[in-house]
């Protein structure tokens, strides 16, 4: 874990010093290598995963330069012709997504939208909060359109750094639902909790930066909070600051025994996803999205 520390460590105050800087440009070029860490892929690797059943390779051009890479994992028992439910992955810091490529399961009729960050994998150009942010939308908007895709029953879901971007798509489109683990409720929290001795405003330069609980109210889909029990990097208790900020019904489940690094690895990360997923099957999307913040529950 002293790695996720020290990861943890130059994204805080480099989301601190982007927050107070004043040349936007430059600041912007920092924050691939001090907070993204982008992860490259082997194309062979990428082209493997095609190779498996269900699953077809994207390619999103979301300008005229910059082209995003992916996949799109389909339900096991789809059959062309027929629309799907759809959970859209967004990786967490230097998280490379074919790993949810091999490992996303859920019964049931959902698939699985997995697209790199800019500068991750085969996708081009250099990721900052501003592209990212965009790019999850317009992903969002392209699987929506699709005639293959279950427009009322799509779900976002992010890991670690990915939960914002999850959460900014929550709040600009309607999504059925919100999946959120190892969240945080702002890099300034984050900050105050790691670097609480140093003399340095964090809460005053990073407001508005990488501050998902700004949104959080904003959003009345029902959510999952997933939370590692011996999480270090983006602790426990951020996470339920987080859930207590949410706009409509939440579940908490605590992975025990867990750490914040290689949770996807284990059956009850993904279990515990399926059998939120369930619920959703015997849900109306009116019924799961109330107007109100509901008590959150644990198990």
């Amino acid at each position: 874990m002293r790695s996720s520390r020290i990861l943890l460590s130059a994204t805080v105050l480099a989301s601190a010093v982007i927050g107070a800087g004043c040349v936007a440009p430059i600041l912007e070029s920092l924050e691939e290598p001090l907070i993204f860490r982008p992860k490259a892929l082997d194309a062979r690797d990428a082209r493997a995963l095609i190779h498996a059943n269900q699953i077809e390779e994207v390619r999103l051009a979301v300008s005229d330069e910059v082209t995003l890479h992916g996949w799109l994992k389909r339900p096991e028992h789809w059959h062309p012709g027929e629309r799907h439910r759809l959970v859209i992955v967004y990786g967490g810091v230097g998280q490379e997504v074919s790993e949810f490529v091999r490992r996303a399961h859920a019964a049931g009729p959902w698939g699985w939208l997995m697209i790199n960050y800019r500068g991750f994998g085969l996708s081009g150009g250099s990721p900052s909060e501003r592209a990212v942010l965009g790019d999850a939308k317009r992903i969002y908007d392209w699987a929506a359109a699709r005639p293959d895709i279950d427009t009322a029953n799509i779900v976002v879901l992010g890991r670690s750094l990915g939960s914002y971007v999850a959460i900014a798509v929550a709040a600009t489109r309607k999504v059925r639902a919100a999946i959120l683990a190892t969240p945080f409720d702002s890099a300034a929290a984050l900050g105050e909790e790691h670097f609480h001795w140093l003399p340095f405003p964090f809460a005053r330069f990073m407001q508005s930066r990488y501050n998902p609980g700004l949104m959080a109210p904003t959003v009345s889909a029902p959510a999952l909070f997933l939370l590692a029990e011996k999480d270090d990097v983006t602790p426990v208790k951020n996470g339920m600051a987080l859930a207590q900020r949410w706009g409509g019904t939440v579940k908490t489940v605590t992975l025990r025994g867990l750490g914040h690094n290689g949770i996807e690895r284990y059956e009850q990360f993904w279990g515990s996803i399926g059998d939120f997923l369930t619920t959703l099957d015997g849900a109306s999307p009116l019924a799961m999205s109330p107007s109100a913040p509901a008590p959150s529950t644990s198990r």
